[in-house]
């Protein structure tokens, strides 16, 4: 299993990750860094880092709510979408439905 070394709030961790997954647990743990460094800025000089740590995961925690909720949103929109246009194919489909057969009708009373 490879090994990856990330960096959050000035700590170094070696962490086991799946293969390939290297990159990705990086660029993972940076943004978690980086989150760590713009709360350092707001909280008053010398915070706890658990207490950065705990802030961070929970902006993190908002962030992942809030991703499921405009995806929930979204997914709700596209089956409305779906709904809406195969009702707006069925009502096409009856309409021309209809005027083949009044034309059919005409075609064959005129013969």
């Amino acid at each position: 299993m490879p090994q990856v070394s990330i960096q959050i709030a000035s700590r170094t961790y070696e962490l086991a990750c799946g293969e390939g997954e290297e990159a990705r647990v990086q660029e993972l743990a940076a943004y978690v860094d980086e989150k760590v460094s713009e709360l350092r800025l707001q909280l008053p000089p010398g915070a706890p880092e658990v207490k950065l740590l705990v802030f961070a995961a929970l902006l993190l925690a908002d962030e992942s709510r809030e991703a499921r909720g405009i995806a929930k949103a979204a997914e709700s929109a596209r089956a409305t979408a779906t709904d809406s246009a195969e009702t707006l194919a069925t009502a096409l489909e009856d309409l021309i439905t209809a005027r083949v057969d009044k034309m059919q009708k005409k075609v064959s009373g005129a013969a």
